[in-house]
């Protein structure tokens, strides 16, 4: 196995087991709820009070598991690496969302608009998606989904956001 290795998103040699390119700062591998911990990027907590949406919210690493979203206007949202397990998605618009290594192991998703939303890492093994909209949504092959689910015919997109040249 060689040293080194060209990174996929700048084309630079970098060392092989880099977990992040030290050129162009792009994570190397799937984002884990570790990781967005040690680098301190977590979000802010919501305001005390009654609320309905989380458009563009950056909450990067939050725990919701078993969380009553069904409804909510997540779009835009930084969900990177969220623990979202069991949580009731339902209806929720979380088109555009970024969920980059989030767990969603056993979410409901029912009717959900996941319409250009990042899914690379993902796990949504065992998530309800009956209704979903994953039109444009991107995912990779760390992307876990729910058995005899077909991505692809559901309209999602394999491969990742183009953000620099494609590695040939």
């Amino acid at each position: 196995m060689s040293e080194f290795e060209v990174c996929p998103f700048c084309s630079e040699q970098i060392a092989a087991n880099a977990r992040r390119c030290p050129y162009c700062q792009e994570v190397l591998g799937p984002p884990t709820r570790r990781s967005v911990l040690a680098e301190g990027q977590l979000g802010e907590q919501p305001p005390p009070g009654e609320v309905d949406d989380f458009a563009a919210a950056y909450v990067r690493g939050v725990q919701m598991r078993g969380a009553i979203l069904s409804g909510m206007d997540l779009f835009a949202a930084d969900l990177v690496a969220a623990d979202l397990r069991a949580v009731d998605l339902a209806e929720a618009n979380l088109s555009n969302a970024d969920l980059g290594g989030a767990d969603l192991t056993g979410a409901n998703l029912r009717g959900a608009d996941l319409s250009d939303a990042n899914l690379g890492s993902a796990d949504l093994r065992g998530a309800y998606l009956a209704g979903a909209d994953l039109s444009g949504a991107t995912y990779d092959d760390f992307t876990l989904w729910p058995d005899g689910f077909d991505p692809q015919a559901a309209g999602a997109i394999r491969g990742r956001p183009a953000k620099g040249p494609s590695p040939e």
